[in-house]
């Protein structure tokens, strides 16, 4: 079976250094999505409320390797498997220039994955009489990285087409609530009006309240 070429590639820093070729033709590759809610728990029911605190980072979990019985590659130390495997090293390496391991690209085909190495586990298949790694598979564990300014030109966030109910907690205020909600602290008075409260500086934490659509 031909294996195909992916490549992962360091993005962080400028020029580009060369991007690590390995070999990757999966049955499967997994990639796990999720979000956060916290559990905010009010007295007198059942269960606590869910509210959303954001969206978790994206995991791809897949497995590549690395062989070098090839004869038609290149000899030079970089394309051996020694040292492709100390290049995808220096992907859960901190970088002096970052402070940090870099944002890779994986890349196969039509498939693009950006974001930083969590984990590598390597499993050495295949030795030459000298003792050097010649097959090897490296089990990859990838978090989906975005930068701040491109995930909220991303976000058409709006204010509520409905009304829903948001749990007061300790310390904030109904002004607050309206910066949530509609992006404008001035509107806490549609909250105040749609739950009859008459003294807004005076709602008790843990007080369900309705948030109305405007």
């Amino acid at each position: 079976m031909t294996l195909a070429l992916a490549t992962l590639q360091n993005i962080s820093v400028s020029p580009a250094p060369e991007a690590v070729e390995v070999q990757f033709n999966p049955t499967e590759y997994g990639v796990d999505r999720g979000v956060t809610y916290a559990e905010l728990q009010v007295p007198g029911l059942q269960m606590p409320l869910l509210q959303f605190v954001r969206g978790d980072a994206q995991t791809l979990t897949l497995e590549l390797f690395l062989d070098g019985t090839d004869k038609r590659q290149s000899a030079a130390p970089d394309k051996t498997v020694e040292g492709r495997l100390a290049a995808l090293r220096t992907f859960v390496t901190v970088q002096s220039e970052l402070h940090a391991p870099p944002v890779c690209l994986f890349t196969w085909g039509d498939v693009h994955f950006t974001g930083v190495v969590t984990q590598l586990r390597e499993r050495y298949t295949l030795f030459s009489e000298t003792g050097a790694v010649l097959r090897a598979r490296v089990t990859t564990t990838f978090k989906s990285y975005q930068a701040p300014e491109v995930q909220l030109r991303g976000m058409a966030l709006h204010s509520p087409d409905r009304t829903r109910v948001r749990v007061l907690r300790e310390g904030e205020t109904l002004a607050q609530l309206a910066r949530e909600a509609y992006g404008d602290p001035r509107l806490w008075r549609a909250i105040a009006r749609e739950n009859d409260i008459e003294r807004p500086r005076f709602v008790p934490p843990g007080t369900a309240l309705r948030i109305p659509a405007l």
